[in-house]
């Protein structure tokens, strides 16, 4: 029978949320990436990777491309978890760039990715992290208004409040995929 993982970086806890929510799901385990090794996860079929969007990358994908050969043969997923609206088809376009700019093409062929919406509260952000967000409210703001995106407005006009836009209805395109791959794991391995 295919088996699944769930590994997961989170900063916050809202990938981490997600993280839990997939793996209960799929009634299988889940993993702080730091707290696992690739050769734990030899026994998995499926591996899913979710990370949170920070300074432009996907945190800890770097552990999908460090370990291309020993994970490379499985079923591969990944998310990603931001404040950017996952159906605005250039959030979906950027979050990939930045993931080819990561990964290798050889594992951007391989591996099928979500995008999800996650949560702030400025209230929790360390230090750094509060001045990087007043950073980016200063430059959104300092840019021709017509050419701000709709994220770009909405951070302007909900900067400092905290916001949760996390939705359990929005991991089942990737509990349908797993699904699938599951099935077709099974259809193949019944004999005729």
């Amino acid at each position: 029978m295919p088996k699944e993982v769930v590994v997961y970086r989170s900063i916050y806890g809202a990938t981490r949320q997600y993280a839990l929510w997939i793996a209960a799901h799929l009634h299988c385990p889940a993993f702080d990436v730091r707290t696992i090794r690739a050769k734990d996860l030899q026994e998995y079929d499926t591996i899913i990777y979710g990370g949170p969007i920070y300074v432009g990358e996907v945190l800890g994908a770097k552990f999908l491309k460090k370990n291309l050969n020993t994970l490379g043969h499985k079923n591969l997923v990944l998310f990603s978890c931001g404040l950017n609206d996952p159906e605005d088809e250039r959030n979906q376009v950027n979050t990939e760039d930045q993931l080819s700019d990561i990964l290798s093409d050889e594992l951007m062929a391989h591996i099928k990715v979500f995008h999800l919406r996650g949560a702030i509260d400025y209230r929790k952000l360390r230090l750094l992290h509060k001045i990087m967000m007043a950073m980016t409210k200063r430059s959104i703001a300092a840019q021709d208004p017509s050419t701000r995106t709709p994220d770009d407005r909405h951070l302007l006009v909900s900067y400092g409040i905290p916001r949760d836009f996390r939705k359990m209805d929005a991991i089942r395109p990737i509990l349908h995929y797993v699904w699938a791959l599951k099935y077709e794991s099974l259809r193949y391995d019944v004999a005729p």
